[in-house]
């Protein structure tokens, strides 16, 4: 999924990082379940759950740590350059997804902002909300959000709205070895993380979002791999 812009250089499709001295509104809207207005999604804390048990375990090298061929560098890119001005990433989430972390803050900061500030598909109004790992790559992995489940992989929509998945290549500017060796994929991995976003595509705003970065690929003749 692409990351919406937020006047400053993006690392990669679902991270950007933010510039030190702008105190922008994440770091002023912290959570205050009185006052946020939620967005209203079909898929259900409950959903989300089975969704993250059934994604648990699945990794792109199968039993093999993928991180161990980059340094974890999609977590940690960000530490790369102590002197760089651009540092924090921050990670959104999927409209309900911050339910299963309301109660965890000892590896993350979560904030929310509205839609109308960064470019998001019409249908979505109201507030999204967006993680800081805080001490990256170390979190606690079962609850790890549905982009990094997803990661090297991300949805896409061909014109009839039928399924695929292709390579995480949208505007990174580090080297992921899997993509770039075009290393072979577990199928469980394969096999989970589709069914995973079609579960998720069923609800009419993921669905909007999918659709959309589809489309600006399409628009902007982005050359993608089909993988399903």
């Amino acid at each position: 999924m692409k990351i919406p812009k937020i006047d400053t250089k993006i690392l990669s499709k679902y991270y950007k990082n933010i510039k030190k001295d702008i105190k922008i509104h994440l770091n002023i809207n912290k959570i205050n379940q009185s006052i946020v207005n939620k967005m209203k999604c079909s898929i259900r804390k409950k959903d989300y759950i089975k969704i993250y048990n059934m994604t648990e375990k699945a990794s792109p090298l199968g039993e093999i740590n993928c991180g161990e061929l980059c340094n974890s560098i999609c977590c940690t890119v960000e530490n790369k350059d102590k002197e760089d001005t651009l540092s924090d990433m921050v990670l959104y989430l999927l409209p309900g997804e911050e339910e299963l972390l309301e109660n965890e803050s000892d590896w993350f900061e979560i904030y929310y902002e509205t839609t109308d500030e960064y470019e998001y598909p019409d249908s979505w109004d109201g507030e999204v909300y967006y993680i800081k790992c805080t001490n990256p790559p170390h979190c606690n992995r079962k609850l790890r959000p549905i982009q990094c489940r997803s990661f090297p992989l991300s949805p896409h929509l061909d014109k009839e709205n039928n399924l695929h998945l292709i390579y995480d290549e949208d505007d990174m500017t580090y080297k992921c070895p899997i993509i770039g060796d075009k290393i072979e994929l577990s199928e469980d991995f394969l096999k989970k993380t589709y069914k995973m976003w079609k579960i998720l595509t069923d609800d009419k705003l993921i669905f909007d979002l999918v659709k959309m970065d589809s489309l600006k690929r399409e628009k902007n003749k982005v050359d993608y791999k089909i993988l399903i």
